[in-house]
């Protein structure tokens, strides 16, 4: 009964009860009765569906106290409100205000009904902290805001932040590199070491799991891709209005960024400072939010305006190397702010803070090793003036280089990874017919020199190592050269050039090229002696997932040269010796082709020694994939070491590490220990090497001696054979072989 009162309250029978007390009984057992057939009216069929979602709704509180006359006059104070903030969607009747019953006055609430929720989020952004006179500041909410204050505990809880000295421990490990996979909304980090396990048949799913992972006992959850810090200390993962780092040896949270909205951040390179970014427009913060790491402070935030309109990219800002500085492209110009105080970076010359001026400049990119910017610049309006590429030094603006680029009429800019060079890739016109050159500045000599390489077919891609310099072109058989950049995957071949300093001026020699090969990617790994052609953005899935790996080694051939003849005491000629001269050439070998199966993606390891290949289908095909995404581990030479499938596999990448801190200088010394200690270990394999064949020589010289005492003791031992019948005819004389070798064994 008491079950079907809260169902029904007005159920009641009271009155009924007192006027005959012998009913109590039969209302009893009928109510009982009735709760066992009763169904709540709200969740039968026809019932009304009651709207839940309250997304577009936002709650004021902190209004004046008003009765039923004042009321309509607050409303209209909101309503003007909004006017004069350029939101005129919202009438009377879209705003509620309600009373109390016993006093007749309101709450100090009021609830106002949007269209939408992004609505309900810009009238909560426009109306939030305003002031209605002294007494009255207006605290705006939306209901999912509401909701989760609600939550909150009363008591508060400060997060738990990492230890900061540890966030350099994954770089201690002599010989395990870390990735991280996204599993479904799950971020995994593992260790790149080789499954304990015999039977190669179980790479099936779920194995991934014996990968060992340094956060196994955390779990950190994200709907959206992760990444790394470009040195790898910290693990950035996006939630709701927020930015989350995590580090150390098990991967505590580091620092929290609060950011309503973001969708995209970018740390500096030296990891000391974040930007965060949003799309969308809030209160009281900008699109663009810097912030500093170690302390969690804001320095400074900009929002879309004229000079940076509403679809401009999150990437628009780009940091300096150390992080001194960061920039972003203007009209006819760059703006350079000095961290941390986030000010325009100041001209000595006038006194004054000022961008620079470049007029129609195109793009503009940072020295991965200086202040130094890059830069191109063309004016599209007058094809006769073409393109020049130029080198502006930081802080002092002085600019050490500008060239032009004969006959160009577009170009990409490719800084090497230690920044000693830049090459920047032209297209030129001439007589209406298109040429592909590719240039090469050298940053680090006076006045930056250039040397200029031509391709006489269509570019695909060029890849760039610093380790060795070394140029990667991917080609195409095409002479004909296209307007526009290619895209796409076509029958081409990899042509490698090394620039290096020759007699004090920038040469560039051709080392050699590949097969033809369905291509359109290149990957070189670390040492700059190994890379990988592939075909991984394919738009052909038939095509897609072959790889070749190639390697560039030196090839020591003997050369036969002849000494120049002398004379002789009779002054005749005298024919010199022949010598022989040991020659090194660079030869580029086809190590292996690999052919995974859809494959899309390839990234080397940090060290170079291993490579990855990973199938991860987009989340609206996942479904109807056929092949389960995997992700597979290769070595340099192309020996797979081991191959998962993750049924829910969306992100795999590798952790980078720490960026060299030591000088030129030092790293000559590093070489210089290293080659001496090669030596040693080389000459030590020699030495053990001859010791081995001496113990060799020595043992033949042994056996040889034995054999000479032994052999008349056999030869003996047949010719008695007869006799030795005759007394004991039981014997064997088939194990007199055997017999023969066993004495041999017995004495070595």
């Amino acid at each position: 009964m008491e079950a079907l009162k809260e169902l029904l309250p007005e159920l009641n029978f009271d009155e009924e009860i007192k006027e005959n007390p012998e009913l109590e009984k039969y209302i009893k057992k009928e109510c009982n009765e009735a709760e066992l057939t009763f169904t709540d009216p709200m969740k039968l069929e026809e019932a009304p569906k009651l709207n839940s979602d309250f997304r577009n709704y936002v709650l004021l509180c902190g209004l004046p106290i008003v009765d039923e006359g004042k009321k309509e006059k607050l409303l209209k104070v909101i309503i003007n409100v909004l006017k004069k903030k350029g939101f005129e969607a919202i009438d009377e009747e879209n705003i509620t205000i309600l009373l109390k019953e016993d006093t007749g006055k309101s709450y100090g609430t009021a609830f106002i009904k949007c269209d939408d929720e992004t609505d309900a989020k810009l009238v909560q952004a426009l109306l939030h902290g305003f002031a209605l006179g002294k007494a009255n500041k207006i605290q705006a909410s939306t209901f999912d805001e509401f909701d989760r204050l609600l939550s909150v505990n009363d008591e508060y809880v400060p997060p738990r932040f990492a230890d900061l000295t540890d966030l350099y421990s994954y770089a201690m490990d002599p010989q395990n590199d870390q990735f991280l996979i996204r599993e479904e909304n799950e971020i995994k980090v593992k260790m790149n070491r080789i499954p304990n396990r015999t039977d190669k048949e179980t790479n099936t799913v779920n194995f991934h799991e014996e990968l060992v992972g340094p956060n196994a006992d955390i779990q950190i959850i994200s709907k959206k891709n992760a990444f790394w810090s470009p040195q790898g200390r910290y693990l950035v993962i996006f939630k709701e209005n927020m930015v989350q780092l995590y580090g150390g040896s098990v991967f505590e949270l580091v620092r929290e960024i609060v950011h309503a909205g973001v969708s995209n951040c970018t740390i500096s390179p030296c990891e000391r400072y974040i930007m965060t970014f949003t799309k969308e427009k809030n209160a009281g913060q900008g699109n663009y939010m810097f912030w500093r790491i170690d302390t969690g402070e804001m320095l400074r935030s900009f929002s879309f305006d004229d000079y940076t309109p509403k679809n401009s990219p999150h990437d628009i800002f780009k940091f300096s190397f150390d992080g001194n500085y960061v920039a972003k492209m203007i009209t006819d110009h760059i703006a350079v702010y000095e961290l941390p105080d986030m000010q325009l970076l100041e001209d000595m010359n006038i006194g004054k803070r000022v961008s620079i001026r470049i007029e129609h400049i195109n793009d503009f990119k940072w020295s991965p090793a200086k202040n130094m910017i890059c830069y191109w610049f063309r004016n599209p309006e007058d094809e006769s003036n073409p393109p020049k590429v130029g080198f502006i030094h930081i802080p002092t603006r002085e600019v050490w280089s500008e060239r032009e680029i004969i006959n160009g009429v577009d170009l990409i800019t490719k800084w090497s990874t230690d920044g000693s060079k830049l090459i920047t890739i032209n297209k030129l016109k001439r007589k209406k017919q298109f040429f592909n050159t590719v240039s090469v500045f050298d940053v680090n000599s006076k006045g930056i020199p250039a040397e200029m390489i031509s391709i006489n077919t269509n570019i695909l891609n060029v890849s760039w190592t610093s380790a060795t310099d070394r140029i990667a072109i991917l080609a195409n058989r095409e002479k004909k050269i296209q307007e526009k950049w290619a895209d796409k995957s076509q029958i081409a071949s990899t042509i490698v050039f090394e620039v290096k300093q020759r007699d004090g001026v920038l040469k560039s020699e051709r080392l050699g090229t590949t097969k033809e090969h369905i291509t359109n990617d290149i990957e070189w790994a670390e040492n700059g002696n190994i890379f990988i052609a592939s075909d991984i953005k394919n738009a052909n899935p038939s095509y897609q997932g072959k790889f070749y790996v190639y390697y560039i080694r030196n090839v020591v051939t003997k050369e036969e040269v002849k000494a120049k003849g002398g004379k002789g005491k009779k002054g005749k000629g005298k024919a010199g010796k022949t010598k022989f001269v040991d020659k090194t050439e660079l030869v580029i070998d086809l190590v292996d082709e690999i052919e995974d199966l859809k494959a899309d993606t390839i990234n080397w390891d940090p060290t170079g020694r291993f490579f990855s290949t990973s199938y991860i289908p987009a989340i609206k095909s996942m479904i109807r994939a056929q092949t389960t995404p995997k992700f597979t581990i290769y070595n340099a030479k192309g020996d797979e070491i081991y191959s998962y499938s993750v049924p829910k596999l969306q992100q795999f990448a590798w952790r980078p590490r720490p960026i060299r801190n030591w000088s030129e200088k030092v790293e000559k010394e590093f070489q210089k220990e290293y080659n001496s200690k090669l030596k040693k270990v080389l000459k030590a394999e020699s030495d053990e090497k001859g010791v081995i064949e001496m113990i060799k020589v020595t043992k033949e010289k042994t056996k040889e001696k034995f054999m000479e005492v032994f052999a008349p003791f056999m030869q003996r031992y047949k010719d008695t054979k007869k006799e030795r019948l005759a007394l004991c005819p039981d014997d064997d004389s088939d194990e007199e072989e055997e017999f023969e070798r066993s004495v041999i064994a017995d004495y070595y």
